[in-house]
């Protein structure tokens, strides 16, 4: 049933570890990574623009809802009985998502900035054979859509998550919960304070008033020529780049999600110093995340969970690295011996306590331990247990039975074989970086995502 596509949530542990997470870390670094951003910042979601794009979107559908005094009727009526219907809500953000898509591209020459638009890519072949004017259908189902399964991967599945999290409503998209009350009574507030948006969301209610009344079922399938001008100038007016985004709502978003604050709001801190010193190159994720455990005093409501977040990342990651560079070692060649690859470890001044003596440190925090609970905490202590052996090739045997345990159980074939003493790899070889250090980290914590988050948030400041 669509309906079950419709509610299903995006899991990014799931497609984005298939192929290029082969030793599992994806779901133990994420889960520390999330300690600290509590889904505000994530993979998919982590853009300003995107961000209020979505929540005025929400803003409109939340308030054609609650209007008494709209209720489906004609052709719309044909389609959905009551616009109570989840594929109703699910039609209505895909064809305002559209709207905005096609927008944008038609203002392409008039400065507007299409990096980072949800969908651009599809929209363009489309826009193109249909000589600028593409059909919008109005619906729920694959005719209607720009993306496959867009209202769980287009903008409105990415940011789902982070807003749910952020109580502005529930999976089912019901807004009317005691505890969505006062979070959409900030929002409100924030729309009605910004012109452009405030015009924009009227213009966009407007037009889907307009279609839940039409007579004729074709006048749910207009082209792009039928939107109305304003509603099209409206959304390039309020979503020109995410950095004219960012300077009408930073205020707004750092209240809504808290990421100058506790945890989180350390490396906002770290970073903001940074953007200073604009001259200097810039930080590493292990420079950034030792800075933020420094600046911790200085956060606003920082607490001790908030400064143990960072410190399980700063305490773990050298071990999840050196694990990597084990692993990278392993697939420098299409073939080696256990003896060769030996000489590989000990030509960069590793020895076969390395892993020993970091897993014996971890293994006594507790609080570490106890951070991560399922698939994390049980594949943490996997490499834990593999990484406490006394001999170097006991050590490289565990590790390739446990990537064989996990890519089986993603059905998948192993990249690297033992056949006896000699390692032969199933993959194209892999070339390490010249100036790749052994203490180098290897996961990065949903910084980079952060940083973009706050190129947008910072505005033309940034």
């Amino acid at each position: 049933m669509y309906i079950e596509k419709f509610l299903t949530e995006y899991d990014d542990s799931l497609t984005g570890e298939l192929n290029v997470d082969p030793l599992g870390q994806l779901v133990i670094w994420s889960s520390w990574g999330q300690d600290i951003f509590h889904s505000r910042i994530t993979s998919i979601a982590n853009d300003v623009r995107q961000y209020t794009l979505n929540l005025m979107h929400h803003s409109v559908l939340r308030q054609l809802l609650a209007d008494d005094k709209q209720q489906t009727a004609g052709a719309m009526k044909s389609l959905y009985h009551k616009k109570q219907a989840r594929e109703f809500s699910a039609a209505c953000l895909i064809h305002l998502e559209n709207i905005y898509i096609y927008s944008m591209l038609a203002a392409e020459k008039r400065g507007v900035t299409l990096t980072g638009v949800q969908g651009i890519n599809k929209a363009r072949p489309r826009w193109n054979a249909a000589d600028k004017n593409p059909p919008l259908h109005f619906g729920h189902e694959k005719g209607s859509e720009l993306l496959t399964n867009q209202i769980a991967l287009g903008t409105n599945g990415r940011y789902k998550s982070p807003m749910m999290n952020m109580q502005f409503f529930t999976t089912d998209y019901r807004y009317d919960l005691p505890g969505n009350k006062p979070v959409w009574q900030a929002a409100e507030a924030f729309i009605q304070h910004v012109p452009k948006l405030d015009k924009l969301r009227e213009a966009a209610l407007t037009h889907l008033q307009s279609l839940m009344q039409v007579s004729h079922k074709r006048d749910l399938s207009p082209v792009y020529e039928d939107i109305p001008a304003s509603l099209k100038k409206a959304y390039v007016t309020a979503f020109r780049d995410p950095k004219m985004v960012g300077d009408y709502s930073r205020e707004f978003w750092l209240q809504r999600t808290g990421l100058d604050k506790h945890a989180a709001g350390a490396i906002y801190l770290v970073l903001e110093q940074e953007r200073e010193r604009s001259d200097e190159p810039e930080l590493t994720v292990a420079e950034v995340f030792k800075r933020a455990v420094q600046q911790a005093k200085s956060v606003p409501e920082m607490n001790e969970n908030d400064l143990m977040a960072l410190q399980n990342i700063c305490q773990a990651e050298p071990f999840l690295s050196l694990i990597d560079l084990m692993f990278s070692g392993l697939r420098r060649q299409g073939s080696q011996t256990l003896a060769e690859f030996r000489q590989f470890w000990q030509s960069r001044g590793l020895t076969e306590l390395h892993l020993p003596q970091m897993a014996a440190q971890l293994q006594q925090n507790g609080a570490l331990l106890s951070s991560l609970s399922g698939t994390p905490a049980r594949r943490f202590q996997q490499l834990l247990t593999l990484a406490s052996e006394t001999l170097l090739e006991e050590q490289v045997r565990g590790l390739l039975a446990y990537h064989h345990k996990l890519m089986e159980a993603r059905g998948q074939f192993p990249w690297l074989m033992l056949e006896g003493d000699e390692i032969v790899l199933q993959v194209p070889p892999y070339s390490l970086r010249e100036e790749r250090r052994n203490s180098d980290w290897v996961n990065r914590y949903y910084l980079p995502q952060f940083r973009h988050m706050l190129n947008g948030l910072w505005g033309s400041a940034a």
